[in-house]
């Protein structure tokens, strides 16, 4: 369960984290003359989309329409919140993460947060696995110092990263991330929040219930929900879409199709649907036309369930919503010759090697 910010800073607070004095709109804070107007969206990179802006008092109320009716990476402006503006010496990044690899959580810092946190050099980043045994320990925290190189303002990272580290435990969280971390005249702040809790622990957290879910989903990914399958939008400018049999096939197509250079909109999972004839496809094939994709890529490989079928479900459901742009299929498995035949009227190009159909991909959109 992905939090909002202003949702992430009240839980932040609760463990002594200090963030700036802000509410929820139309309440403005008393007392500041300048201000940062935030849009509620479960998105990170909200500063470069626009969906954050300054603003001085009289300024408020005309940024708050305007961007009320705005979408930002597809997602509609669920909230606003309006907080004091912080006069920043420097931004710093600290998150404390679940690494499932070592099993345990991990702090992670830089003294170079910001909005291109991403292009940080690995170097410049400082990650300390947490013992789950152990705990956070002194140590844990004068190595942050010492990797800050700032005494004055190591004290308060080490306090931060300690009331973060108990957060992330008693909240089951999966990720707690502060970005940035402002050093101000007064001390640390955190200026924005990321909070993404566990649901499978939601039993063991009757203060959960007041948490408002938000609406995590794109447009398209919640067409392509309804549908049975599981989208997820990856690139809202990309012009490839990608539609295959399984979730693992679906993060290797996605992998193959990124290293070849593919801007990729979408991926879906067809789950269940794949075995549901033409009716589920049907549906598939509609939420992807949203998309526009100049080039859809369907990439079955089927060991169970038998390709033909498949195969013939796909033919019905295009000959009933046929998509725009290139068809590519890659077929593989049982009875995949015949698949193949059976779609082959339909002017689909058809492979049945992997490294070929995504080839064929990459020349289409050439």
């Amino acid at each position: 369960m992905k939090l909002l910010e202003y949702q992430g800073k009240a839980l932040l607070a609760r463990y002594g984290i200090a963030t700036p004095i802000g509410a929820l709109w139309p309440e403005v804070p008393d007392g500041p003359r300048e201000f940062m107007v935030k849009a509620q969206i479960p998105s990170g990179k909200r500063g470069k989309a626009g969906a954050v802006r300054h603003a001085a008092v009289g300024e408020v109320e005309g940024i708050v329409e305007a961007m009320s009716t705005q979408q930002f990476g597809g997602l509609a402006v669920e909230k606003i919140y309006v907080e004091e503006y912080l006069d920043i010496v420097k931004e710093l990044y600290l998150a404390v993460a679940v690494d499932r690899e070592m099993g345990c959580h991990t702090i992670i810092f830089s003294s170079e947060g910001g909005s291109n946190i991403e292009e940080v050099a690995d170097e410049r980043i400082l990650r300390i696995p947490i013992e789950p045994w152990l705990g956070f320990q002194p140590f844990h925290g004068t190595r942050l110092a010492s990797f800050l190189g700032d005494a004055a303002a190591g004290q308060g990272l080490f306090r931060t990263a300690e009331a973060l580290y108990s957060l992330a435990l008693d909240q089951d969280a999966e990720l707690v991330e502060i970005n940035p971390l402002a050093l101000v005249d007064g001390g640390l702040v955190a200026a924005d929040a990321k909070a993404v809790l566990d649901d499978n622990a939601h039993f063991r957290h009757a203060d959960w219930a007041g948490y408002a879910r938000s609406r995590e989903r794109s447009p398209l990914e919640e067409s392509i929900a309804a549908t049975g399958a599981v989208g997820v939008e990856v690139d809202p400018q990309g012009d490839v879409v990608a539609i295959t049999s399984g979730a693992g096939l679906m993060m290797a197509t996605l992998d193959l199709l990124v290293s070849a250079g593919q801007r990729v909109r979408a991926v879906i999972d067809l789950g269940g649907t794949v075995l549901s004839g033409s009716d589920g496809l049907e549906g598939v094939l509609a939420a992807t036309a949203l998309a526009r994709p100049r080039v859809t890529f369907l990439n079955a490989f089927l060991q169970t369930a038998h390709c033909d079928i498949f195969a013939r479900g796909l033919a019905e459901a295009h000959g009933k919503c046929p998509s725009g742009g290139s068809i590519i299929v890659r077929l593989k498995g049982r009875n995949a010759e015949l698949g193949r035949e059976c779609l082959a009227p339909l002017g689909f190009e058809l492979h049945e090697d992997l490294g070929q159909a995504i080839e064929a991909v990459s020349k289409q959109r050439g």
